[in-house]
């Protein structure tokens, strides 16, 4: 082997065992915040015992799918329900700990108190709206909340208790400090169409606006865009975050799901913007954080929570509350000494350059 060719095995083996090093002296932490992700996940448990109390007050049995008893998974199929969706991951998303990971995301996503999220909710996780809404008032961040009526299976499909009025139900009991701003039908076109039943999706529609709340029915795509864009950007939206599958959010087609799952920070989108596209793509293109809150399946596996516990872990035994730090100084030495070893390599090779003109100078002519 050259000499060239010795530095540069020795300059790789150093960094390796800079990496070695660091990798084997690891320390698993607490999260700095962590008192708010267990604040936050505390709250969501007192808010999953209020909703089991709704359920009883309007006789919604349980579903059998609920195997941990959260009160936040619908039916397979109702009058309401908009699309297919997996029990699995309507379990997870119920999940108190998920208030946990929803604190690590805004933070991962540069949010800090004092801050403003805007927020577009389905009525397809009803879990992670709930986890929102918690880790939201632990970090006493301001929310800016458009929910929609709309669920997939096992959901918030039941059509006696929608999600937009079990977040009403919550702020009004004081265990909540955010309301919907505005309620959507959410479905086909985010104008409650392609349900089983449209008459009854209408007299729900009826029933949450007599309950006060603003309902937004526009069924041009591109208007019903700019009213919820007008809302979040007079507020000065610092993240949005979308949570299930509103067309608004998403876009017409695979769009936003191309995009990726958490936290989202591209500004280069994959596809230019057209008349299709959603919320999370124009956001992104113009440089604000995303959370697309769809896949949970991925988000779980990303975050180190478990995917459709058979039962709910108890406070900070979860990942989510802890972090792994790798010691820099074995990074930064062998680095430093594989750049020194590099940095010969020129330097040798000017030296036998001048010794071998040097050798030819001195040669008979």
């Amino acid at each position: 082997m050259s000499r060239r060719g010795r530095i540069a095995l020795l300059s790789a083996s150093l960094l390796l065992a800079g990496i070695i090093l660091s990798v084997s002296h690891a320390s698993v932490e607490v999260q700095p915040f962590w008192e708010q992700q267990l604040a936050a996940r505390k709250q969501m448990e007192q808010c999953m015992v209020a909703i089991l109390g709704y359920r009883e007050a309007l006789s919604i049995p349980l579903s059998s799918e609920d195997l941990c008893g959260t009160g936040l998974i619908g039916e397979e199929f109702t009058p309401i329900t908009t699309s297919r969706g997996m029990p699995e991951a309507k379990r997870t998303a119920a999940d108190p700990d998920m208030a946990a990971l929803l604190v690590c995301m805004l933070y991962e996503a540069g949010i800090r108190p004092g801050d403003c999220v805007g927020a577009g909710f389905s009525g397809s996780f009803p879990g992670i709206n709930l986890a929102v809404l918690c880790a939201c008032d632990a970090m006493d961040v301001r929310l800016i909340l458009i929910s929609s009526v709309g669920a997939s299976s096992y959901g918030a499909n039941d059509p006696r208790l929608t999600f937009p009025e079990i977040i009403h139900r919550l702020y009004l009991d004081g265990l909540i400090r955010t309301d919907s701003v505005l309620v959507t039908p959410g479905g086909d076109f985010d104008n409650g169409r392609g349900v089983l039943d449209e008459a009854l999706f209408d007299s729900v529609m009826e029933r949450i606006a007599d309950s006060g709340l603003i309902v937004l029915r526009e069924p041009d795509y591109q208007e019903n865009l700019a009213v919820r864009r007008a809302v979040y950007e007079k507020a000065g939206i610092d993240v949005f975050i979308a949570s299930g599958g509103n067309i608004s959010t998403t876009g017409i087609g695979a769009g936003a799901a191309a995009l990726g799952q958490g936290v989202l920070k591209r500004r280069i989108l994959p596809r230019p913007l057209t008349k299709e596209s959603g919320l999370v793509e124009i956001y992104l293109l113009n440089g604000l954080p995303v959370i697309n809150l769809l896949n949970i399946r991925q988000i779980a596996a990303s975050y180190g929570l478990p995917f459709d516990p058979q039962k709910q872990a108890a406070p900070m035994e979860a990942a989510v509350y802890y972090q792994t730090r790798y010691p820099s100084a074995p990074l930064l030495v062998s680095l430093l000494l594989s750049l020194l070893l590099l940095s010969a390599i020129p330097v040798a090779e000017m030296r036998r350059k001048k010794q071998a003109l040097a050798s030819l100078a001195k040669q008979p002519v």
